[in-house]
């Protein structure tokens, strides 16, 4: 039987290969207006319209490279889902949590794609359907944006960028004014606002992997020469309700059974054949719900330590935050 601490010699293996494969990352350049499609939010007159970040996607021609709709199907398998790339939406809601010093609000951002293709050159791990990414905007009292968190729908690939308006005290330790390589993507690690808190947050999104690439605040008439698509805002609860041919709903997630909570159809084969076992999930990578609360959904932890799968819940906010050393 394995024992904590061979099981930590093995996820410390592991995290070391990721970082092997991550060291070589370049910092970004901007996202090229002949070649992005760029998914623009509406107005900012309500508050989650106004914090909505700006999504710029490449290779738009292909379809898994494009935001979507999730919508349901009746097949002779039963109920299926898949996602529309044509019609894209950005589900959206508002939470709030406290911690030992502060209140703050949580805007959620959740999108979802056809697929990461599979592809052995390069090797896609994350390869399969229904995939998606959330972007979580942290609000201080005063409603400026404190902290980006940056995570895929299976927990996968966290990142978080501070911002100028969070006290410094408040930073995880090791924390700065500078760049940071998360799995191989280089990111910031602060958003300078320049006193213009309510300003637009751009996101380039990788093709194909649907990694976060970069992210970087608007100027002014920075869109200007880029296509542009108007994306709907929908309820982040209307995935538990899409409608079926016969006029009835059914959820985007599975509601019974061990894989309760789980996006349907989202299986991850490979990283379940490289990842499950010294990560002790089968279901390591695949999509899933981000509850309200421990009893709402699956857990939805961010570390693949085993023994930390509760601390790293993003269910619990604010202890998914003392996890990764955040002081808010």
């Amino acid at each position: 039987m394995v024992n904590r601490h061979s099981l930590q010699r093995i996820v410390l293996v592991a995290s070391v290969l990721f970082f092997i494969l991550s060291a070589c990352a370049r910092h970004p350049q901007k996202p090229s207006p002949h070649g992005s499609l760029v998914y623009e939010p509406p107005g900012d007159s309500l508050l989650l319209e106004r914090f909505a970040p700006v999504f710029f996607v490449d290779d738009a021609g292909q379809a898994y490279n494009r935001i979507g709709r999730p919508y349901a199907f009746l097949a002779a398998s039963g109920e299926q889902v898949a996602i529309d790339p044509d019609h894209a939406v950005l589900y959206t809601a508002v939470r709030r949590f406290t911690t030992t010093t502060a209140a703050y609000t949580n805007l959620l951002y959740r999108i979802h794609f056809t697929e990461v293709p599979f592809s052995f050159i390069p090797f896609h791990l994350t390869a399969g359907k229904n995939v998606g990414l959330l972007v979580i905007v942290t609000l201080d009292s005063d409603q400026a944006p404190v902290l980006y968190t940056l995570v895929h729908t299976c927990g996968c690939y966290l990142a978080f960028v501070a911002t100028s308006d969070l006290p410094r005290q408040k930073w995880k330790e090791g924390w700065r004014e500078g760049r940071q390589v998360v799995y191989g993507e280089n990111l910031p690690m602060l958003l300078e606002l320049d006193g213009d808190s309510a300003g637009r947050t751009a996101i380039h999104i990788r093709p194909a992997t649907h990694r976060i690439h970069n992210i970087w605040r608007l100027g002014r008439g920075e869109l200007e020469p880029y296509r542009r698509l108007q994306t709907r805002l929908q309820p982040l609860a209307a995935l538990q309700y899409l409608q079926l041919d016969d006029g009835s709903t059914t959820s985007f997630y599975e509601e019974q059974g061990p894989r309760r909570g789980y996006v349907k159809g989202s299986h991850k084969i490979w990283e379940r054949l490289l990842m499950g076992w010294w990560a002790l999930d089968w279901r390591v990578g695949e999509d899933k719900k981000l509850g309200r609360n421990g009893s709402d959904g699956t857990v939805f932890y961010t570390s693949l330590k085993p023994w930390a799968r509760e601390e790293s819940d993003m269910r619990d906010f604010a202890r998914f935050l003392r996890y990764w050393g955040w002081h808010l």
